[in-house]
């Protein structure tokens, strides 16, 4: 098939007509019922509007049973996982029904299969789709498949009910839990916990700072980072503020004010728990701008900053000893066996 070339598509992308299964519902049996009783009276007294009016009604539901397989068959489905999260949480997939014919669907109900939650209910136009979003409780760490679901319909008269099921292939990573009230981290013996950096306070692990260049002025920059030259050039029309960057002599200072978390040095901890510290001192070390790196067995992430680190330390953390684990599961970066 062509389109399996598409990247955002499943393996099995289309609804074809072969995985449309149909029943009659509850309306449909009474339906039955009552076109039984409509033939039994036209025989027994030969009424030639009964015989008319009985085939006219299976005409219809026959009709429907058709109608209600094709508001089915041909969708194409897509799925696309949410962010990471904390274990305890609420995971979301947003999942994709698209409609490439020339007729509206209506009516379609997606249901988590073994899941009390209601279902949701969907009408996508021709040549359109609808994205549809389900939550999903994150309960432990490691990889949270996409729950399996069940696609069904009753459009247009309600005396079928067409319906398949569907496996959508997405997944979210689940955290580590933090752990609650987590006991400070522990520094190397003459290091102290910087405060909490802003955006006008650039982190400098050393203390030095060099020129990285000028930029335009933004509330809140303090006054003597002005840039008066720059600001002399254009008459004072327009205002720019000095950035700085750490000194390249301050490489080394950086290296002896940094901090590695090691799980071997929470031997006396359930595994669980260790991972569970672990994350609240990543997050912990995140927020008050120490350069911060993670040892886990032979993996071993070197110390930095910012948001791809705390995500590669978070993700190392969640994959830890995870079954059937790939190595494409490990963060690369800054990585060194």
């Amino acid at each position: 098939m062509r389109l399996r070339t598409i990247r955002w598509l499943p393996a099995r992308p289309w609804l074809g007509a072969q995985r449309v299964h149909i029943r009659p519902s509850g309306a449909g049996l009474a339906f039955a019922a009552l076109l039984l009783a409509l033939w039994i009276a036209a025989v027994n007294y030969r009424l030639g509007l009964g015989y008319a009016l009985t085939y006219f009604a299976a005409a219809c539901a026959i009709a429907d049973m058709l109608f209600a397989s094709r508001n089915l068959a041909g969708l194409a489905l897509a799925a696309k996982p949410g962010q990471a999260v904390f274990a305890g949480g609420q995971a979301t997939f947003t999942l994709r029904l698209i409609n490439r014919s020339t007729r509206p669907r209506h009516a379609i109900q997606l249901t988590v299969i073994d899941s009390s939650a209601a279902p949701s209910l969907a009408d996508i136009d021709a040549h359109g789709e609808t994205a549809i979003q389900i939550v999903v409780a994150a309960r432990q760490r490691g990889w949270l498949d996409a729950p399996p679901l069940r696609l069904s319909g009753s459009f247009p008269l309600g005396l079928f009910v067409a319906w398949c099921h569907w496996q959508p292939e997405a997944r979210v990573l689940v955290h580590p839990q933090p752990e609650q009230n987590a006991p400070p981290l522990p520094l190397p013996a003459g290091t102290e916990q910087p405060a909490k950096q802003t955006p006008q306070q650039p982190h400098s692990s050393g203390g030095a700072l060099e020129l990285a260049g000028v930029r335009a002025y933004q509330p809140g920059d303090p006054l003597h980072r002005l840039a008066w030259r720059q600001i002399a050039r254009h008459d004072g029309e327009h205002l720019f503020s000095k950035q700085f960057q750490p000194a390249a002599d301050a490489q080394a200072g950086a290296a002896r004010g940094s901090i590695v978390f090691d799980l071997a040095a929470l031997h006396a901890l359930a595994p669980e728990a260790r991972l569970s510290r672990l994350a609240a001192w990543v997050l912990q070390a995140e927020r008050t701008g120490l350069p911060y790196g993670l040892r886990l067995g032979a993996l071993t992430l070197t110390p930095a900053l910012g948001p791809s680190q705390r995500d590669a330390c978070l993700r190392a953390l969640a994959l830890h000893d995870v079954p059937h684990g790939s190595p494409h599961d490990w963060p690369p970066a800054q990585a060194t066996p």
